[in-house]
């Protein structure tokens, strides 16, 4: 388990993942969705809005974590971090609205994916010193 835990926390495999998540949930915003099974409960996509961007900004993180840029990820480059993140998801809906004639822009799904990534903002931050105890362990 130590080293599975430190290999995640190498650079390239942290960049690859956060990369290849990030194509995933682009290229699955813009293709049709229609024949895949998906939750049948009330708001069921809000919360996979909430997930996937959730888990798109602790990405990001593990991978600036892993480069040792943990020393120099203030709050403030964290802000700047979800900030983009959010902006990729407006960037999206702007997106499925002009490409595809299947989906439309949806200010909820902004607002799932915002609240994502501001739960992700603050698990980071509490988890921030105890990443940084295990990183000096490995």
């Amino acid at each position: 388990m130590k080293q599975l835990i430190k290999n995640l926390l190498e650079p390239k495999p942290a960049l690859c993942f956060a990369i290849v998540y990030t194509l995933f949930i682009l290229i699955f915003s813009l293709i049709n969705l229609k024949d895949i099974p998906t939750p049948k409960f009330g708001n069921s996509d809000k919360l996979m809005h909430f997930v996937a961007y959730f888990g798109l900004t602790l990405l990001w993180y593990l991978y600036f974590f892993s480069r040792k840029l943990w020393r120099t990820v203030k709050l403030r480059s964290l802000v700047v971090i979800c900030l983009l993140i959010i902006a990729f998801g407006i960037f999206i809906e702007v997106l499925q609205n002009e490409l595809t004639t299947y989906r439309t822009i949806d200010s909820l799904d902004v607002l799932a994916n915002s609240i994502g990534v501001s739960i992700a903002f603050f698990v980071i931050l509490s988890l921030k010193n105890p990443l940084k105890k295990v990183k000096s362990r490995l």
